[in-house]
């Protein structure tokens, strides 16, 4: 057992329109874990049955190409949930993504089968999941988006408008992948944007 965070569970609040009574229900399933710099929570191809939510730190998802290179796909700070979808619609237990720590970082974890099994003791934990899945899928399609409607130098503006994430706690390498451009051009446009 593993108790949360009144900030987390101020957050979890928020996602669902009546009170969360029962915290012992879901904090008796959940582990909490700790992760240096550059640790993995999970890579590609592991056996992943796990949800997790960030309690504090940040985590880069990224995928690997064909010829070995990393390509940035999301960052996950405090507060936001690292789910595998393929796990979550598929029932796959092997993951096609890495979730990668930027920093020393802590997250809860939950047996993805505990959960399921959570949400048909108690409504509001679907409630919850609902949301969470709602909102990953609308930043995702924003995201996507993005990257037709605009050119690098827009997608990094908004991405630091956004203030989801301090731009500084990236490395710029993965800030560069995740925007679909090369560092030496991400450098450039910081300093266009700086002036």
């Amino acid at each position: 057992m593993a108790e949360f965070t009144s900030t987390l569970k101020e957050h979890l609040q928020e996602l669902v329109d009546r009170p969360i009574e029962n915290w012992h229900q879901l904090e008796s399933l959940v582990t909490h874990k700790k992760f240096k710099k550059g640790e993995h929570f999970f890579q590609h191809f592991d056996h992943c049955d796990e949800v997790a939510v960030v309690s504090h730190g940040l985590f880069r998802i990224y995928l690997t190409d064909s010829e070995g290179e990393e390509k940035t796909y999301s960052f996950i700070p405090e507060n936001s949930f690292i789910l595998d979808f393929f796990l979550t619609w598929e029932q796959s237990s092997r993951t096609m993504v890495s979730v990668q720590a930027l920093e020393d970082s802590e997250l809860y974890t939950l047996k993805y089968k505990n959960f399921l099994e959570l949400m048909n003791l108690d409504s509001i934990w679907h409630q919850v999941y609902r949301e969470v899945l709602l909102r990953n899928y609308m930043f995702k399609t924003k995201r996507e988006m993005e990257f037709v409607q605009f050119n690098a130098k827009q997608r990094l503006e908004k991405f630091i408008n956004n203030k989801r994430i301090d731009v500084q706690r990236i490395p710029k390498t993965y800030l560069a992948s995740y925007l679909g451009i090369q560092p030496p051009s991400l450098s450039r446009l910081l300093r266009e944007l700086k002036n």
